[in-house]
């Protein structure tokens, strides 16, 4: 079973969550967090995005925002906390060596939700930094 999501990260943490996507999810989760994101558009990227299918167990782990609207229109946001207590063991079994209170900084840092990809930027107001061709 698979579960949409977009997550959105700062590129402060890109190479600890590249690293630990790869180690949680193989060959599924290498080549995560490449396209980088700003407020202008323009580099340097302050964020980083990967948006599409993962596992449902991937999904379990990490926190999630749904967005959905109320009587108003306006925005609700929720989130779901996901599983961060389960993560350092996950990630010893990868000898990959983290806490408990790294993950809970990291999920504290990151946008994980179920929202289309521009949805989410838009929420976030940021956009893809426009790289120009060689």
């Amino acid at each position: 079973m698979i579960k949409h999501r977009t997550i959105i990260i700062p590129a402060s943490v890109q190479p600890n969550a590249r690293a630990l996507c790869k180690g949680l999810a193989g060959v599924a989760g290498d080549g995560m967090f490449t396209t980088g994101l700003s407020a202008t558009g323009k580099a340097p990227a302050t964020h980083y995005i990967s948006s599409g299918p993962i596992s449902h167990d991937m999904a379990a782990l990490l926190p999630c925002k749904t967005v959905t609207q109320d009587k108003d229109g306006k925005a609700v946001v929720t989130t779901a906390p996901g599983m961060p207590e389960a993560v350092p063991d996950l990630a010893a079994k990868a000898k990959i060596s983290t806490t408990k209170a790294k993950i809970t900084a990291l999920y504290a840092s990151i946008d994980v939700s179920d929202q289309p990809p521009f949805e989410a930027m838009a929420r976030l107001g940021l956009q893809i930094v426009q790289v120009p061709f060689p």
